[in-house]
């Protein structure tokens, strides 16, 4: 039986304040006195201060952290499976720049990202061989940082995010032999992407079991014919039928988590942390939304019989 425990998406359940990096830290010591997560999320911080500030929050309150890095590089116009190598190796200098950054905060684990879909098979074989040689590189990058290790999220690659790690059976394939070069990388399983995808969930997170370090569960909308389809880190609906446009329910969260639960222990992982990805506004109660998002996982926790510590 695998240990899986929620975690606290900070970066998107508290998406309109993380510009004020000041502010986001003293919020994040007021989250760190919910006891329901034993985990955290949060994107790449810049201010020095603040990243020691968040070290103390996350070494006081017992938690594991996870920075996401992905975004970063992304809007740097920057792609780690570009097939332009010069592109390609300023993508590598940035990954090692928000690595040394995290490590600051005492984050153990690097959310990644392949890059864009090249869009043809032949360009697909030569972009995997291109992120391929990137991951060794910023593998023996993190070694360098005490217990850091990498995590790779599948997106969708024909509807929405459209990148070139998408199918979970074709990253799987992929990702097996990185795990042979590259012990410290790990996928991170997205809900939403594989739905997208057309994936039956309980199938792909299976195939996901023997890498996977960590999840999100995350509403979407998966009808063609609707104006929203697509990943947009959605919200959930409300008891007692939590009904949305989306197809998220706390029972299809609890099957995943009970599927989850049922694997072998990831090698090199204790613990596989679930957060639930919801993307709050700047019109919203925060923590108003926050007490949703933990209601929600609190029942999907429930349902599937799996103790919240």
């Amino acid at each position: 039986m695998r240990r899986i425990l929620p975690s606290m998406h900070f970066l998107e359940n508290f998406m309109p304040i993380m510009s004020n990096e000041k502010f986001a830290v003293d919020v994040l010591g007021q989250a760190a006195d919910i006891e329901f997560y034993e985990a955290v999320e949060l994107g790449f911080i810049k201010d020095t201060a603040c990243r020691h500030a968040i070290r103390n929050i996350v070494e006081n309150r017992g938690w594991q952290l996870t920075q996401w890095c992905s975004p970063v590089i992304a809007d740097k116009g920057l792609s780690l499976s570009s097939l332009d190598p010069k592109e390609r190796k300023k993508a590598i200098a940035c990954a090692k720049e928000l690595l040394a950054g995290i490590a600051e905060t005492g984050a153990k684990r690097c959310g990644l990202q392949s890059g864009p879909d090249p869009k043809t098979d032949e360009l697909r074989v030569e972009a995997k061989k291109a992120l391929f040689e990137s991951c060794i590189e910023l593998s023996e990058t993190a070694k360098q940082y005490d217990g850091m290790y990498l995590l790779f999220e599948p997106l969708d690659r024909f509807v929405h995010k459209k990148q070139l790690l998408g199918p979970i059976k074709e990253v799987t394939e992929w990702f097996a032999n990185l795990k042979k070069e590259c012990s410290n990388f790990y996928i991170h399983w997205d809900s939403a992407h594989e739905v997208l995808g057309g994936a039956d969930l309980k199938e792909s997170v299976t195939l996901a079991a023997p890498y996977l370090a960590q999840l999100h569960i995350c509403n979407c909308i998966n009808d063609p014919q609707h104006p929203y389809y697509g990943d947009h880190h959605m919200d959930i609906g409300q008891a007692p039928d939590y009904k949305t446009w989306g197809y998220l329910t706390p029972k299809v969260g609890s099957e995943i988590l009970k599927t989850v639960a049922a694997f072998e222990p990831c090698d090199g992982v204790e613990i596989t942390y679930c957060a639930l990805e919801v993307r709050a506004h700047l019109a919203d109660d925060l923590w108003a939304k926050e007490r949703l998002i933990r209601t929600f996982l609190t029942e999907a926790f429930d349902l599937a019989g799996i103790a919240h510590k």
